[in-house]
């Protein structure tokens, strides 16, 4: 998904694999934050799940975090890493509060004390992320340049300062999310008609972001979503905005 998180747990462990190893490479106890991804990996919830998400849009989490989003690019970083004791604090506030809606409002007021002045060319970064989101991910980046009227390498240093990746790198993951979002388990899917309308080259372009993003060619993928539980942990329906 085009979306950073910072996730606060107050259940079990929360564990990260890379595909075909059985040793996570992240065990996520507390609190962390996580980067944009562009490869396929595997998350294990546990039964006791209790986890307080944020998913920033690209772009909005950069005035909060106050470090070079690329530094988190495929990784999960403990939030104490960046805020140091800080975020600690945060979450026994946090776990102290009476109700789910109260540690949501805290939460709200946490982050808006460690919202800092947005930084020279974030207005700029957050139009192009925008241009790239109407657009689903099908947009020449060089023709985005000359709009705004900024060279392409200029481009490139600025996202991956502000959003965590290059802006083809962004524009693959709105492209794809599109596609996911095309996807209905309980239908017949013409594989060919959403590559096409999701502007894939050929069909080669099209499986091959599915494997490095899902770890699965499109039919597998299907068929395990067609599978999965019915399980709260795991929604079925995939985030738009």
């Amino acid at each position: 998904m085009p979306s950073l998180h910072l996730m606060i747990n107050f259940g079990a462990p929360f564990q990260v694999f890379e595909l075909e190893h059985t040793k996570p490479f992240a065990d996520c106890a507390e609190s962390w934050t996580v980067g944009l991804w562009s490869t396929a990996h595997l998350m294990h919830a546990p039964s006791d799940l209790q986890v307080l998400n944020v998913s920033f849009k690209p772009g909005g989490a950069y005035p909060f975090l106050r470090l070079p989003l690329y530094e988190l690019h495929n990784q999960f970083i403990s939030l104490d890493a960046i805020w140091g004791r800080c975020a600690n604090e945060i979450r026994e506030r946090l776990y102290a509060a009476p109700t789910i809606q109260a540690r949501f409002a805290l939460l709200e007021r946490l982050l808006l004390a460690r919202l800092c002045e947005p930084a020279y060319g974030l207005n700029l970064v957050q139009y192009a992320v925008g241009e790239i989101a109407r657009r689903r991910g099908s947009i020449l980046i060089r023709a985005l340049c000359d709009r705004i009227g900024i060279s392409q390498k200029h481009l490139i240093t600025q996202f991956k300062q502000m959003v965590g990746d290059t802006p083809k790198e962004l524009a693959r993951l709105y492209r794809f999310r599109y596609v996911l979002n095309s996807i209905d388990p309980a239908q017949p899917v013409g594989w060919t008609l959403i590559a096409r309308q999701a502007h894939y080259y050929d069909q080669s372009h099209f499986n091959k972001d599915f494997e490095a993003f899902t770890g699965h060619s499109p039919n597998e993928y299907l068929r395990l979503r067609r599978q999965a539980p019915d399980d709260p942990r795991y929604p079925s329906c995939l985030p738009t905005g």
